[in-house]
């Protein structure tokens, strides 16, 4: 039973991320991204993708935080904190290599934070979702990983519409 909820719970946070990769601006972003990591929290946990879910909620923490700091920069000792943390995190819940994917995305995270250029926020969204997408189908987070191959979609659609469609 909880492997179905889990699939219901991964559509709700992929449909957030979704939403959240057409948004123009960082803010109205960084919402939908924070309640798409709440989401994948619980997913993960009803799949026991521990990797996965402390990772999620490292990062849905650290979007919360930085959506204060959205007119100013994250100042260094956050981003320090928060590295650390999702280096930690990934120690305790290190199974196998497909467990790192998790913190590699965690990592562009924060990059994707300190970033103010939505251009480059795009871009490595695209390379974010496509690992989480491997991630979620090696834990059998189908509706998720389904779902993710749609955002990295959307993504791609975004990065046209804004960026390469722009300087036609």
């Amino acid at each position: 039973m909880s492997f179905w909820i889990a699939q219901i719970i991964g559509i709700l946070g992929s449909g957030a991320a979704i939403i959240g990769a057409q948004m123009k601006d960082k803010k109205k972003y960084l919402l939908f991204y924070a309640l798409s990591y709440c989401f994948f929290v619980i997913n993960m946990i009803l799949l026991k993708a521990y990797s996965g879910a402390i990772n999620c909620f490292i990062l849905m923490i650290l979007t919360l935080i930085s959506s204060k700091f959205e007119d100013k920069k994250i100042p260094n000792w956050l981003i320090i904190i928060f590295t650390i943390a999702i280096l930690v995190g990934n120690v305790i819940t290190y199974k196998n290599v497909f467990s790192l994917l998790p913190a590699i995305a965690s990592i562009i995270y924060l990059v994707i934070l300190m970033s103010k250029s939505m251009k480059k926020i795009r871009f490595n969204t695209f390379i974010l979702r496509t690992l989480w997408a491997i991630y979620d189908f090696i834990v059998k987070a189908y509706t998720t990983f389904g779902l993710d191959i749609f955002s990295v979609l959307s993504t791609i659609i975004a990065i046209y519409r804004y960026d390469i469609k722009k300087k036609k």
